[in-house]
């Protein structure tokens, strides 16, 4: 059976993390299907307090397949960037999620749809 492969945008992944309810089914019942961009591993790591929690988030972490950057998604991700950060207040590391999620044709799971105009395959967790 084929599966619809996801890229989950940072704010599911501290939805998860925080106990909400809409990312915490999701991610249980998707896990084999998800991957997540190296721009949330860093947005994550951001928000780390203390080395146990830096602990803890590693251990998370190390259930996704971690998809990189390359070449063509750093461009894309630029071009994004410069068409859609005036209308939609689209920042860089957005525009890098969406860029991964556009070349390796992921639906995009965010509760962020106004930055994300660029994306059609979205899924949004918070209704």
């Amino acid at each position: 059976m084929s599966h619809k492969k996801y890229l989950v945008d940072t704010c599911i992944i501290i939805d998860f993390l925080r106990g909400k309810e809409g990312g915490k089914e999701f991610i249980s019942n998707e896990l084999e299907n998800i991957s997540i961009s190296v721009v949330t591993v860093a947005e994550l790591y951001a928000g780390v307090k203390g080395k146990n929690e830096e602990t803890q988030l590693a251990s998370f972490l190390g259930l996704f397949s971690i998809i990189e950057l390359n070449k063509d998604i750093s461009i894309s991700s630029g071009y994004l960037k410069n068409k859609y950060y005036k209308s939609h207040n689209a920042g860089l590391a957005d525009c890098m999620i969406a860029a991964t999620a556009l070349e390796y044709d992921f639906n995009l799971v965010t509760n962020n749809f106004k930055h994300f105009p660029m994306v059609e395959d979205k899924i949004r967790l918070d209704q």
